[in-house]
């Protein structure tokens, strides 16, 4: 099933559109709904639009970047406790092992 048809909110922004991420980023889309109503949608938004240096990516054409914004603001609204802490890093909890953390 499309984004387009998997969040009614998100159709209603589309209208008669059809999604750019469902059509031209199939995984992306999967990959947004696999993440849709958690927290770790947030990272996983936040790994799409920013580049590592290391890294040689083309970026999204404008269309696609307003499609992942309007889709992470209707997550937020949604899902107000599946936010990220105000200094945008994901909480994380000891799991009893020396330096590691469990990211939620």
């Amino acid at each position: 099933m499309s984004l387009k048809n998997s969040i009614k909110e998100f159709k209603a922004y589309l209208g008669d559109r059809e999604s750019l991420l469902d059509t031209n980023y199939q995984r992306i889309a999967e990959m947004i709904k696999l993440h849709w109503g958690y927290k770790e949608i947030h990272l996983y938004i936040n790994k799409l639009l920013v580049v590592d240096k290391d890294r040689n990516r083309q970026g999204f054409p404008l269309a696609a970047l307003q499609e992942i914004y309007t889709l992470q603001e209707i997550h937020n609204k949604l899902f107000p406790g599946a936010t990220m802490l105000s200094n945008n890093k994901p909480q994380s909890i000891p799991d009893g092992r020396k330096n590691k953390d469990i990211l939620f």
